[in-house]
């Protein structure tokens, strides 16, 4: 299993990571599948909601990829702008403020426009909460990042 996450991180990170990070980052989704209860005594009350379908490596996996890996927002708006945050300035042509106005399902085509065909933007929203949260995969990987996500 900690062969297949350290992949996972690594195609996710796409090279902005040590590996060095994505080895801890892996470590930290080991320890939470292999002694949940050890790993959230470990950890700050309320950081896994007693309730969660999503079992606590899933989330501790998903937790990993905060500040830049995984985009959430409540609007796909809000989830473009911080994926332009993440090319930077003049990377992209599409700005948030014109997705703004439009449905979702708009806003999700004109992004695939905009990052195809070197990037495929995935949905890992959770249907309990009204928050999107997106990944950006590098579209050469998204069939190995798609077995491992069902092998895992």
């Amino acid at each position: 299993m900690h062969a297949k996450i350290t992949e996972l991180f690594e195609i996710i990170a796409d090279g902005g990571l040590d590996r060095d990070d994505i080895l801890a980052m892996s470590a930290e989704v080991i320890k939470a599948n292999d002694d949940p209860a050890h790993y959230l005594a470990q950890h700050e009350a309320g950081y896994y909601p007693a309730d969660c379908a999503t079992p606590l490596w899933q989330w501790v996996l998903l937790e990993q990829l905060q500040d830049g890996l995984l985009f959430r927002a409540a609007h796909i708006a809000q989830v473009y702008a911080q994926i332009v945050d993440a090319f930077g300035d003049d990377e992209l042509e599409l700005m948030p403020e014109q997705l703004a106005e439009i449905d979702q399902q708009a806003a999700l085509k004109l992004i695939h426009d905009e990052l195809s065909p070197t990037f495929s933007l995935l949905d890992f929203s959770d249907a309990q909460h009204n928050e999107l949260q997106m990944l950006l995969i590098r579209s050469k990987q998204l069939a190995r990042f798609i077995a491992l996500c069902k092998a895992l």
